[in-house]
């Protein structure tokens, strides 16, 4: 698997996004909500 590396500062908003639960998919829901929001077209196929 890939190792992607961030910022300290966006990592500690992620971890406060977790508030506890499951790091990875507190990952992919806000990779989605910014998906969603920047290209909604990609959704539609």
């Amino acid at each position: 698997m890939p190792r992607i590396e961030v910022p300290e500062n966006l990592y500690r908003q992620i971890e406060d996004e977790a508030n506890g639960d499951d790091f990875n998919d507190t990952l992919w829901k806000m990779v989605g909500s910014y998906r969603r929001t920047n290209n909604p077209e990609a959704d539609q196929t």
